[in-house]
């Protein structure tokens, strides 16, 4: 009996960590200032890290309908997509 190879590739939905500073007059102003650099996008160059034990499989309608499992064979043939026709 032959052995034949597949991978499962699933969608979810994760936390992550930036950690960064901000120098202001007071704590207030400081949480304005992260609050502002988080609104204006402007955190990229800071690193970040997942947070573990968070995470969870989306659903098909978490992902507007689109799949949130595929199956491939190990040649990269697409084979099965949890959609909600499937």
């Amino acid at each position: 009996m032959k052995t034949f190879n597949f991978n499962l590739d699933q969608k979810v939905t994760t936390w992550y960590r930036t950690e960064f500073e901000v120098e202001a007059e007071s704590l207030e102003e400081a949480k304005q200032k992260a609050i502002q650099l988080y609104k204006e996008d402007d955190l990229d160059e800071f690193t970040w890290e997942q947070l573990g034990g968070n995470q969870e499989i989306m659903t098909i309608d978490d992902n507007g309908g689109f799949a949130t499992a595929e199956i491939y064979t190990d040649d990269g043939t697409l084979i099965f997509e949890n959609t909600k026709e499937n």
